[in-house]
C-alpha cells in the first residue's frame, strides 16, 4: 500500500474529510505522548496534554502554511501545550540557571558513565534527566533522543537558534553535575 505524506492528509482534511486526521494521529501519537511525558513526568497529565495538542492542531490546520514540516509545526503545539499544563499544574516559572562545572569534572563523569554497562548507563541517565527542570529535560530529549535539529527545536520552542544552543550547552553541563552527584560513589570507585 502506498504511503501518503502528511501534506496529503492535511489537504484532505481541509477539503472536508475529517477521517484523514486519523493517520496523522497514528503516526505521531507516540512521539506526542513521549514529549509530553518528558515535560510533565505524569502519565495522566501527559496523555491529556498530548490529546489536547492533537485537538489544537486539528482546529488550527487552516493556519499551517507549510513553511516548516508538519512534524515540526505539530511538536511546537505539543511542547507549548505541555509547558502550559505544567505552569498551571505547579504554577511555576520555567527557567534555566547558570551552572559552573569544570571541564575536569565533566570528563570524570563522562568516563564513569562510559564504563558502566549500557543498561546501567540508561538507568543513571534517566535518573539524571528526572533531576532536571521539565523544560531542560524536554530540550535534551528533543535533541538527543527524538533527533530534532536545532532549527526544528527553534520552531517548536520559539527560542532563537543561539538561545537553543546555549541552553543545550548549559543543560548538558547541569546534567553532568546531576550525574556526578548520582554517581559519586561509583566515580570514586572507578577512578
Amino acid at each position: 500500500m502506498e504511503k501518503k505524506t502528511d501534506e496529503y492528509y492535511i489537504r484532505e482534511i481541509l477539503k472536508g474529510d475529517p477521517g484523514s486526521y486519523s493517520p496523522l494521529v497514528d503516526k505521531y501519537k507516540h512521539l506526542a505522548f513521549s514529549l509530553s511525558m518528558k515535560i510533565l513526568n505524569q502519565r495522566e497529565d501527559a496523555e491529556e496534554s498530548s490529546q489536547d495538542a492533537f485537538i489544537k492542531a486539528y482546529n488550527s490546520l487552516g493556519t499551517f502554511n507549510g513553511t516548516s514540516a508538519f512534524r515540526t509545526w505539530f511538536f511546537r503545539i505539543v511542547y507549548n501545550t505541555a509547558i502550559s499544563k505544567l505552569r498551571t499544574r505547579k504554577n511555576i516559572e520555567v527557567k534555566f540557571d547558570d551552572v559552573r562545572i569544570s571541564d575536569t569534572e565533566i570528563t570524570e563523569t563522562e568516563n564513569a558513565v562510559g564504563q558502566l554497562c549500557s543498561k546501567d548507563r540508561m538507568k543513571y541517565l534517566q535518573k539524571g534527566l528526572l533531576n532536571l527542570e521539565p523544560d531542560e529535560r524536554a530540550l535534551l530529549n528533543m535533541y538527543y533522543f527524538d533527533e530534532f535539529s536545532i532549527d526544528e527545536i527553534v520552531s517548536i520552542t520559539a527560542m532563537s537558534a543561539s538561545n537553543v544552543k546555549v541552553k543545550l550547552f548549559r543543560t548538558r553541563k547541569k546534567l553532568f553535575e546531576k550525574l556526578q552527584n548520582i554517581l559519586k560513589d561509583e566515580v570514586i570507585s572507578i577512578l
